[in-house]
């Protein structure tokens, strides 16, 4: 009788393990009020708004006073080593997130170590008086930064239901742009002094971070749900064999061909309106670019993210989109004067609003695993990421080769089409 009444209690404690993982594990289906939404949202826009102002304002300015003669020089190798950290950090961390058996969650440990972290390397980036700590610093801020991205965007999948899965989505994109322009506000009109400014965003940082994990309800994976650990395995992890994951694969690729076309074209917008253009005040007609697509993007993306959890279709919105930023592109091909650059920006904002607004919906829905959420996420963003070197890159050779802002602008829109054709080989999702 005692052995059997082990074998039962044996039995029962299995099979609450295994409700266990499979709670964790699950597809949500228990739709997320607007609070939570706006809340996660605000999350993403609290880091955006300490990269993106660093990055175009403070960081620039700092290099500038540590050393005037060598900032053009110096600004490339912060910018690229603030790349490298962050392509080697999203994928890693969301990786090591997904295989948290922690009793306070999965996500949550990481947000709040991640949070940490970038507050404390915000106010050394602020004291640095060489440009070699400015430099590690701003590494260490990425991987920080990159710790709190990876966990906030498998907070989608996690918490988010297929049904609003375009509309959050939609919600959750628009904090890049909001953190740009709010920051660059902050910077400039409001705070004026750059070692206040990264005060204020490492307060702004943990405000809101704080808010957030305690609202945050990540349920916990339970201990041994996660293989060992096993450091060629974990390696290995990160290569999703397209053949096996085909329409991880597609995704994956049409992301990188819309970013890379992205920042292909707007790599180098100041010399393209000083140059060709011939705007007098271009950096000013950069700044009024960048709003009015902000603008538009701003709207496009809710609509376009409502519409598609409305039809249940998410590929003809992102290939739609992908073609409009095409147009676009088009337009500064052809259309070289300040009333068209102008329009192509409403455009352009019309576009990729749409495609941020749709495209990561349709990505949390070909993930390989529920299991390796996070880290298949990372993945992911490294075609965000990577984007930013090659199309700059490709820009530079471009305009050395051909001396012509035509060829670029419709070299970027290939591109672009290019990821809207391709968008049709995903099989699993409308």
């Amino acid at each position: 009788m005692a052995n059997s009444s082990v074998t039962d209690d044996d039995h029962v404690a299995l099979e609450q393990r295994v409700n266990d993982i499979s709670e964790a594990l699950q597809v949500p289906t228990n739709a997320v009020n607007p609070a939570f939404q706006a809340l996660l949202a605000l999350a993403n826009t609290a880091i955006w708004l300490s990269i993106l102002p660093i990055g175009q304002i403070l960081l620039p300015t700092q290099i500038a006073a540590l050393n005037a003669a060598n900032k053009f020089s110096n600004l490339a190798i912060a910018t690229s080593v603030g790349v490298i950290a962050a392509l080697l950090t999203n994928p890693i961390a969301g990786a090591l997130s997904d295989r948290t058996a922690s009793r306070f969650g999965r996500r949550r440990p990481w947000l709040i170590a991640g949070t940490v972290l970038s507050a404390a390397t915000l106010v050394l980036m602020a004291n640095a008086s060489s440009f070699i700590t400015l430099v590690i610093w701003w590494a260490i801020f990425h991987v920080a930064a990159n710790t709190l991205l990876a966990a906030l965007s498998a907070v989608v999948p996690d918490q988010v239901p297929l049904r609003q899965r375009a509309t959050v989505s939609a919600f959750v994109s628009l904090s890049l742009p909001l953190g740009a322009v709010v920051g660059a506000l902050l910077v400039t009109k409001v705070v004026k002094s750059t070692a206040l400014s990264y005060y204020t965003f490492s307060g702004i940082l943990v405000i809101v971070m704080l808010i957030f994990v305690l609202v945050l309800r990540d349920n916990p994976l339970p201990k041994g749900a996660a293989p060992r650990f096993n450091p060629i395995a974990f390696l290995a992890s990160f290569w999703v064999n397209p053949v096996k994951y085909p329409d991880f694969g597609w995704a994956w690729l049409t992301r990188f061909l819309v970013y890379l076309s992205y920042f292909t074209a707007l790599g180098y917008l100041l010399y393209f309106l000083q140059d060709a253009v011939h705007y007098q005040k271009a950096a000013q007609g950069v700044t009024t670019f960048q709003i009015i697509l902000t603008g538009t993007l701003l709207i496009s993306s809710i609509i376009a993210g409502m519409l598609s959890d409305k039809f249940g279709r998410r590929k003809i919105f992102v290939t739609g989109a992908s073609l409009v930023i095409a147009i676009s592109f088009l337009m500064l091909a052809f259309f070289q004067t300040w009333t068209g650059v102008q329009l192509a920006a409403a455009v352009l904002g019309i576009g990729f609003g749409a495609y941020l607004g749709v495209d990561i919906a349709l990505i949390t829905q070909v993930l390989p695993s529920a299991n390796a959420r996070g880290k298949d996420l990372g993945v992911i963003n490294i075609a965000n990421a990577l984007p930013q070197v090659v199309g700059s890159a490709t820009a530079a050779l471009v305009i050395t080769a051909f001396h012509s802002y035509t060829i670029l602008f419709a070299l970027a829109a290939l591109l672009a089409s290019l990821g809207a054709v391709l968008i049709r080989q995903i099989k699993s999702v409308r």
